[in-house]
């Protein structure tokens, strides 16, 4: 039916409030509440880091607990504090917190889910969060996720929205999420929480593997700068309002089509992660194609993305295909110098091992001015092939992470 970029549709049975916690910013809300109805089911993808935040340890541990569905289900996110590396005043934070929403709301420890980012080693100030919690639960409504978008921005320059609707077997589905990211970006996940909603009527397993697949083929495809936080969260959850009867050959299906959507809304925000990259002027698309194997093509993928060299040189729209030559070589993967072709922006650039006579350096020049550039690397080793998503290097990020905790 329709996609819509920085809207979010509401669903049914979903609400939100946000507030000025006064824990780290002034004059902007940077708390935000998420309530979903009984009867709703979450899942996730947490961060592999293992220097895990608090928030982090809690969704490790309720992801393996029974869901109560016959209970709401919470989410609390805060900005501007990670609860990480906090030790055990870090967890006893979440306890409290989880505490206080419990009697809230009349639900188990276990259907409490958090999401924290921000400065990393600095103590939370749970007390002043705790206290604006029946204030929040006053203000849910079912709309104005806008500011649901907004609340949980650090140094990110815009919100990230994105929605779509569509039908299955003559009822309408919906899928509308939020995210945000900007610096200390990379899989797996990247810094970045993302949460993701639908009224699609869906068994927890297929939804949690659905979740995993989708993840895999967004987040896990983009890089700002190499770095993968201690927080990194992405929430699918649905209130499974949409009913629709099946039997097992359609189940496939209606879960193949719910799928597609649900990549699509996912690989949208991913990729606004990526323009909104920490000082970012350019998106970077690197392709490598025909390598011997999947691994191959996503590590040599990532060298080239996280290659300080190569992002600068696009920041400085100089083609310097040799940057990309050393971030192959760099991975130590064994290929056919003779058979590898470099394109950038679709020309041509290396083949037969040596640079390609009669390059027009000016149009390729011009063609570099672009927002968006385009990188491939034809390994000609086998049938494998991975994308990630980059941004270029520019004296911004620089200042904008010397500054962070000013």
């Amino acid at each position: 039916m329709k996609s819509k970029e920085s809207v979010f549709l509401p669903l049914v049975g979903l609400y939100q409030a946000t507030c000025c916690s006064e824990t780290k910013y002034l004059g902007r809300d940077d708390l935000l509440l998420m309530i979903l109805d009984k009867g709703s089911i979450i899942s996730g993808c947490l961060t592999k880091s293992s220097a895990p935040s608090a928030p982090i340890m809690w969704c490790r541990k309720n992801f393996k607990s029974t869901l109560k569905r016959g209970e709401p289900i919470v989410i609390l996110v805060n900005a501007g504090n990670a609860n990480a590396f906090t030790g055990k005043e870090g967890q006893v934070a979440c306890q409290r917190k989880a505490d206080t929403l419990s009697n809230l709301f009349n639900c188990n420890h276990s259907n409490i889910f958090f999401a924290s980012t921000g400065v990393i080693g600095e103590k939370l100030q749970v007390q002043k969060i705790i206290n604006k919690l029946p204030i929040l639960k006053k203000s849910l409504v079912n709309n104005n996720f806008s500011s649901a978008a907004a609340s949980i921005l650090t140094t990110d320059t815009k919100t990230k929205i994105c929605s779509t609707q569509f039908m299955i077997n003559n009822h309408v589905v919906t899928i509308s999420g939020f995210a945000k990211g900007s610096g200390m970006i990379f899989p797996n996940m990247a810094t970045m929480l993302a949460f993701v909603f639908t009224d699609y009527s869906i068994d927890g397993k297929t939804l949690t593997a659905l979740t995993k697949k989708a993840v895999d083929n967004s987040f896990n495809k983009i890089s700002v700068d190499g770095d993968t936080s201690t927080s990194d969260t992405v929430f699918v959850s649905s209130t499974r309002r949409v009913k629709i009867k099946k039997n097992k050959k359609d189940s496939n299906s209606f879960n193949d089509m719910f799928y597609e959507k649900l990549l699509l809304v996912m690989v949208n925000l991913a990729k606004s992660i990526v323009l909104d990259g920490e000082g970012a002027k350019k998106f970077i698309e690197i392709e490598v194609k025909k390598a011997k194997d999947k691994k191959s093509a996503r590590e040599i993928a990532f060298s080239i993305a996280n290659s300080l060299l190569v992002k600068t040189a696009i920041a400085g729209e100089d083609p310097n295909w040799g940057r990309i030559v050393m971030a192959i070589g760099k991975t130590e993967k064994i290929f056919n110098m003779e058979k590898l072709k470099i394109f950038i922006q679709n020309q041509l650039l290396t083949k037969n091992g040596s640079v390609v006579k009669n390059i027009n350096e000016g149009k390729l020049k011009k063609e570099l001015e672009k927002k968006y550039v385009k990188i491939i690397v034809d390994l000609d080793s086998g049938k494998y092939g991975f994308t990630a998503w980059t941004s270029d290097l520019t004296e911004q990020y620089i200042k904008i992470n010397a500054d962070y905790r000013s």
